[in-house]
């Protein structure tokens, strides 16, 4: 078992439900995966949607991944392993009082790290698996930012509402948070502003039921200080 035995839940149900867990994993486990980390010069990583077709994407930038198992270190392999495990399903099943949860066999997950300035405008995430076609039920965040501060590097996750005019609330990345929130049609969320290097592992489940033309990709859904110019790529985005 990696996680510690005892921790606290703290859960918010509006404007979606969203699941909070400080100190989730022992500090052994923690420091085994920092201590393998792989360098972001190493060639793996990948910047997902920096562009689309020719044109910066002006959405999302300075986001670097390594979403396939095979080019990460042994020890993150058998932490991906676990965390799709029928024991641990089991307990993310009993925090969010989820059902019939499954893998989503990594096609959204990962590690991750948003270098210096990046950003991730206002979104929610995809809705169908688009090779297997069952629903997207949870998007699971551990944070790995040692001695984070909010006003020094900014970088919190933020919770829209359903019509994104108001900004409900926000989460800090602190070490060793773990965040889980229910996937909707309107589970807006996005990290805006980004200003030193935030790290986390990403893991996400997915219902074993058929969802009937659920979106694919994420739907960026832009706040009423964005330019005309988010809106328009908003909806090209969609399309590539």
């Amino acid at each position: 078992m990696l996680e510690n035995k005892k921790y606290n839940v703290t859960t918010m149900k509006k404007p979606y439900p969203v699941w909070i867990i400080d100190n989730f994993l022992k500090k052994d486990v923690i420091q085994n995966i920092k201590k393998t980390w792989p360098n972001l010069d190493n060639g793996d990583w990948h910047s997902g949607y920096a562009h689309l077709g020719k044109d910066k994407n002006i959405l999302e930038q300075g986001m670097m991944a390594i979403s396939k198992l095979e080019l990460m270190p042994e020890y993150l392999q058998d932490l991906f392993n676990y965390l799709y495990s029928d024991n641990f399903i089991e307990k993310i099943e009993k925090i969010t009082n989820k059902k019939n949860l499954v893998s989503d066999n990594m096609h959204w997950s990962g590690i991750r790290c948003m270098i210096e300035n990046s950003f991730q405008l206002i979104h929610s995430d995809a809705r169908t698996h688009p090779t297997n076609g069952l629903r997207k039920e949870l998007t699971c965040l551990l944070y790995l930012n040692d001695g984070y501060e909010k006003s020094r590097d900014e970088g919190c996750l933020e919770i829209w509402n359903d019509d994104v005019t108001k900004k409900e609330f926000e989460i800090e990345p602190l070490n060793n948070r773990l965040v889980i929130f229910q996937n909707s049609k309107t589970s807006h969320h996005g990290v805006p502003k980004v200003l030193s290097k935030r790290k986390s592992i990403l893991f996400n489940y997915c219902l074993d039921e058929i969802q009937e033309n659920g979106r694919t990709k994420a739907l960026f859904v832009p706040r009423e200080q964005d330019s005309d110019e988010v809106k328009e790529i908003a909806k090209k985005r969609l399309e590539v």
